[in-house]
């Protein structure tokens, strides 16, 4: 159980002058409503198969994900050297990736269930807000959702597994030294074949 969601990743104070426990609330039910539409696809996993749980995540990562500031932060520093069409291009293959990934790794239902609970602030305006993937029997794997307010939403720019182990940091190790060696193009193209290769496991 734990290697299979360690697997998924290796694939946040409040703003000023608006009520704490509201916005808090909002988060949490917006990862509320993500995780039950993993918990439906994965009930109907083997039916949709790989294809379906890809069409059927595809709008809900894209709706609670910012993936354009994660793709920003898998490069740091390097991400200022794309042009806006190229900052679009990369943002797209790496939306790509990441819902291969869910739809590779949320394929069946085993009497999983989610569990979300109380926000807690970090840094820069950001949030927190802790979420447990418990199976039917054994230990909770902890993953957290570092959020932050984007157009009136909030928006996932992070994830912790055992709340410290980065998503955007561990994808950060390998894109940055992709891009250093091959270029945005070899960048994408790899992100393409890793996505291309999820449909067949």
């Amino acid at each position: 159980m734990r290697s299979r969601f360690l697997a998924f990743l290796l694939v946040f104070t409040l703003a000023a002058g608006l009520p704490g426990l509201a916005w808090a609330g909002a988060a949490e039910t917006a990862i509320r409503t993500f995780s039950d539409r993993l918990l439906d696809v994965m009930k109907n996993g083997p039916k949709l198969g790989f294809t379906g749980r890809f069409d059927k995540l595809r709008p809900a990562v894209a709706e609670i994900y910012d993936m354009s500031s994660m793709t920003r932060s898998t490069l740091g520093a390097l991400a200022a050297k794309l042009t806006p069409e190229e900052a679009t291009k990369l943002t797209e293959a790496y939306l790509a990736f990441s819902v291969a990934t869910y739809a590779a790794q949320f394929d069946d239902w085993g009497g999983e269930r989610f569990e979300v609970g109380e926000q807690r602030p970090s840094t820069g305006g950001a949030i927190v807000v802790p979420s447990w993937i418990a199976p039917k029997t054994g230990d909770a794997t902890q993953i957290d959702y570092v959020m932050r307010e984007v157009d009136g939403r909030w928006r996932v720019v992070d994830v912790l597994y055992d709340g410290t182990v980065s998503q955007v940091a561990v994808r950060r190790s390998e894109f940055v030294s992709i891009f250093r060696t091959k270029g945005l193009s070899g960048l994408i193209e790899t992100i393409q074949k890793q996505t291309a290769a999820l449909d067949k496991k």
